[in-house]
């Protein structure tokens, strides 16, 4: 019997990833949850061999939770949920350790092909997001319309780093250790898709994220 967890703040969603599963007899839903804090306590208590975890639940990153659970839970398998199509949302999940990525309108025996192949040691990225990923490989780059949800700390690491201040003046200014800017730093490359620095402060004045 495989167990299969699912985590997104969509009921309808919940439901129909639910209803695929339930309906199999080989699989077993150990748990729906549409909240991060529930999920981690259920978590901790015992974990599915396959998780299906939506990239913004309520507000939360589910890009991070994933760093996390990957971590904690090396045996589980991730694969991401998401209503978006981006390629750096793609990227970001597989450096944060997901085992597969699957959009919510995905078809039955996309969610049965995806735990196969990842309880296999496969990743499974779903069809359409591969080719626009090969796409942009062959120089066809599509516009991202997502970005995640920055922290409050993040936001004043960015507008720091946008007025050119360095690393130890950040630190000097947000009362913080070196190391710990590097890390905001490193993250917020991570999360936001891009290459260095200058990639950082280019989105950042393109896209307006720090004008919320």
């Amino acid at each position: 019997m495989i167990s299969i967890g699912i985590i997104d703040d969509h009921g309808i969603v919940l439901q129909g990833v639910s209803n695929i599963f339930a309906a199999k007899k080989e699989y077993t839903v150990q748990f729906a949850i549409n909240n991060l804090s529930e999920a981690n306590t259920t978590l901790e208590q015992a974990q599915p061999q396959v998780l299906f975890l939506d990239i913004n639940i309520k507000g939360d990153d589910g890009l991070e939770a994933l760093k996390v659970f990957k971590k904690k839970y090396a045996a589980m398998k991730v694969v991401m949920l998401t209503s978006f199509e981006e390629t750096a949302l793609v990227k970001t999940a597989l450096r944060n350790g997901a085992d597969g990525y699957l959009l919510k309108d995905a078809s039955e025996q996309d969610f049965l092909s995806a735990v196969e192949s990842v309880l296999k040691g496969e990743q499974y990225i779903q069809k359409n997001v591969q080719d626009l990923m090969l796409k942009e490989a062959m120089g066809q780059k599509k516009d991202t319309s997502y970005i995640p949800k920055l922290t409050r700390r993040e936001k004043e690491i960015l507008q720091l780093i946008v007025d050119e201040k360095t690393t130890q003046e950040i630190a000097d200014t947000l009362f913080l250790s070196v190391s710990t800017v590097e890390t905001h730093r490193m993250n917020l490359i991570s999360k936001l898709g891009v290459k260095n620095v200058a990639g950082l402060v280019k989105l950042t004045l393109e896209r307006g994220l720090l004008k919320e």
